[in-house]
C-alpha cells in the first residue's frame, strides 16, 4: 500500500527562503559589539560628569 502526502500550502502566499542564515562568526561579532555597548554608555556618562564637575570649580 502506498500513500502520498502533500505539504499544506496556503493560496497566494510565497514560499521563504531560509537559506541565509547568520554565520557564527558574524553572531559572535554582534554579541561582543551589544557586550560592549552598556560599558561604553557609562564611560562617556563618567567622563562627561567628571568633566562638568571639574567646570563647575573653574
Amino acid at each position: 500500500m502506498n500513500a502520498t502526502t502533500n505539504e499544506a500550502r496556503l493560496a497566494g502566499i510565497a514560499s521563504i527562503d531560509q537559506t541565509a542564515a547568520v554565520s557564527d562568526v558574524t553572531r559572535l561579532a554582534q554579541y561582543n559589539m551589544l557586550n560592549e555597548i552598556p560599558g561604553a554608555i557609562f564611560g562617556i556618562i563618567t567622563v562627561v560628569y567628571i568633566l562638568g564637575s571639574l567646570l563647575a570649580l573653574a
